[in-house]
């Protein structure tokens, strides 16, 4: 135990003493206090306004709107109306649908409309936006003012016709007990799994590297003659995965300090809403996932790399647990982005211990998942993970002497039948 003490304090302070380790922190702790603070940042740059116009609104975008065809909505007053405060503003112009898109090549309007019929149009536009939302809002418009039309030719007075129009569906949703919004929870699910991705993958490859670099310099020989290997291992997993798990508190921890200081910043930010409305639940299952699928996975990390002679020959000896660990990856995006996260696939993969860090987190965090489940699925995942360690141990002890070409793993197979 005094052996383990000895090691996990080693690494974890050469983590903490890294100058890498230290920068990485601060730069990603700026990154997320500059990222949370633009709105305040932003309005301490910001010029005054004038003292004539304090506030003026940006100009609105001139829509030119042209009526091509007998009978067609063409009312320039009833679209701006419509769109009162939307920032476009409609002028009704005589022009040719030529000289409507010339105007707007020579920025004299920033769109034209060509009404061609009661129901169709032609939009001119020099670029068309990633998110743009005209479109929707003007067919809505535009089939508005046909019905009222046609309602009021069926004798429906206008008063009438708008009233029937304008009616509205208000429906409210009310979750069970259990029960949550995929549209919500999708955000915060996102970016916890990418994190358990990069940390679970970069600190377990942080353990190999650790043991390939004390192997091939030959100071492993110097270290297994003061301290058992099981000690090694252990204390290298334990030492590097609470370094991540301190780093990883240091960053989240910054984050919510700085969301909480800008919070007034965000109150039309769906986004950043929703990613710091996540439920404590989904933390405590973060750091719980977190930490069991680090250390199965580190376990495999450390005891294919003691079998390397050379940092040359260690990233072929990863890889297949490497891509293991990305096909989880994989599995779980892909899921989340359909929405379908309870398919067959997913409900078999959070039972398997390779892939249940993320699958099973996806679930928990997006779909309907019984206790039962969540607790055969981590119980299947302690068992695994101590399972790997008594084996990665046994591998390492026999690995961090061998040198020469790693042993394929039928030998490796045979040298631990022959230790038992």
């Amino acid at each position: 135990m005094k052996q383990l003490k000895t090691v996990f304090s080693f690494e974890f302070l050469g983590y903490a003493k890294r100058k890498s380790f230290i920068g990485l922190t601060l730069v990603m702790i700026l990154i997320v206090a500059g990222v949370l603070s633009w709105g305040r940042i932003s309005e301490i740059f910001k010029q005054p306004a004038g003292p004539e116009e304090p506030g003026t609104p940006a100009p609105a975008a001139k829509v030119a709107l042209l009526d091509d065809a007998e009978g067609a909505a063409g009312d320039a007053a009833f679209y701006n109306a419509a769109y009162a405060n939307q920032g476009f503003e409609f002028v009704a112009v005589n022009l040719t649908k030529q000289e409507a898109e010339q105007a707007v090549t020579n920025n004299e309007y920033d769109s034209a409309i060509v009404l061609t019929g009661p129901l169709t149009y032609t939009r001119i536009v020099r670029t068309l936006g990633l998110y743009d939302e005209f479109a929707q809002r003007f067919n809505e418009t535009m089939l508005y003012h046909y019905r009222a039309a046609a309602l009021q030719d069926h004798g429906v007075d206008q008063t009438q016709a708008q009233a029937l129009l304008g009616a509205a569906v208000k429906g409210d949703v009310r979750f069970t007990a259990e029960g949550k919004s995929q549209e919500q929870s999708f955000i915060y699910t996102y970016v916890l799994i990418f994190m358990l991705y990069f940390a679970i993958m970069m600190y377990g490859q942080f353990v190999s590297a650790s043991v390939a670099t004390e192997k091939s310099t030959r100071a492993m020989e110097l270290l297994i003659t003061s301290s058992r290997p099981t000690s090694l291992m252990f204390g290298k997993v334990l030492g590097t995965g609470f370094a991540g798990f301190v780093q990883m508190v240091l960053i989240l921890g910054s984050a919510f300090v700085f969301y909480h200081f800008n919070k007034g910043y965000y109150t039309d930010s769906y986004v950043i809403n929703s990613l710091f409305s996540m439920p404590v639940s989904i933390l405590l299952y973060t750091v719980l996932f977190f930490i069991l699928g680090f250390f199965l996975y580190a376990f495999l990390y450390a005891s294919l790399a003691s079998l390397v002679s050379r940092m040359e020959e260690l990233g072929t000896a990863v890889m297949p647990v490497t891509m293991l660990f990305i096909l989880a990856f994989v599995v779980s995006m892909i899921s989340m982005g359909s929405g379908n996260v309870d398919s067959l696939l997913m409900r078999v993969c959070s039972y398997v211990p390779f892939t249940s860090p993320m699958v099973m987190f996806a679930r928990i965090a997006m779909g309907e998942v019984m206790p039962l489940e969540i607790i055969a699925s981590v119980a299947i995942l302690f068992l695994s993970t101590v399972v790997v360690g008594v084996l990665a141990a046994k591998i390492y002890r026999l690995g961090v002497l061998m040198y020469g070409t790693p042993p394929k793993p039928s030998n490796i197979i045979k040298m631990l039948r022959n230790k038992s």
